[in-house]
């Protein structure tokens, strides 16, 4: 299947040409192909942040969302089930902010039109947690974050650690 966002990444940088071309003759019809592209840009840049956020997880892994997708592509992966993909995408939209039960719950309805009593979603992020697909946030119940990207350590120990290898 191809993949649309390529063919509106096109589009883009036709709109860029038209631009360059018409930027001497014809200003105002520049200004619009210019403006036109860099609101597909905007929209291209959504659309694969997006994508980022909304990948399938696996649970048996941990967090991959470190990996480059051409990883990701080689990996055997299954899917979580479709609430816990759903959920976790909710606690993603919240950037790195905490997420509160209500609004998981309000969002859960608005976006997918899934209504659950609230003691099976509490039960359900909290397994989540504790498969790693979500952080509870220490100290607060009902409260979730996604993990954040595993960072190297800056200890400046670590750069002398090839020095001391023997081969």
């Amino acid at each position: 299947m191809a993949d649309h966002l390529e063919s509106v990444k096109a589009l883009a940088r036709n709109y860029r040409t038209w631009a360059r071309d018409n930027a001497d003759e014809k200003p105002d019809v520049a200004k619009r192909h210019a403006g036109t592209a860099e609101a597909l840009e905007r929209l291209i840049s959504e659309v694969e942040d997006a994508r980022y956020r909304l990948r399938p997880l696996s649970s048996e892994y941990g967090d991959i969302s470190d990996l480059p997708p051409e990883v990701v592509a080689e990996l055997n992966l299954t899917r979580v089930d479709e609430l816990e993909q759903q959920l976790r995408d909710i606690v993603a939209s919240g950037n790195g902010k905490e997420v509160a039960l209500d609004p998981i719950i309000i969002e859960l309805w608005r976006r997918h039109k899934v209504t659950q009593p609230r003691r099976f979603i509490m039960n359900k992020l909290y397994r989540m947690a504790q498969k790693g697909l979500i952080d509870g946030v220490e100290g607060r119940k009902g409260v979730y974050v996604v993990p954040k990207k595993s960072v190297w350590s800056n200890n400046p120990f670590d750069a002398d650690l090839d020095e001391d290898v023997p081969f």
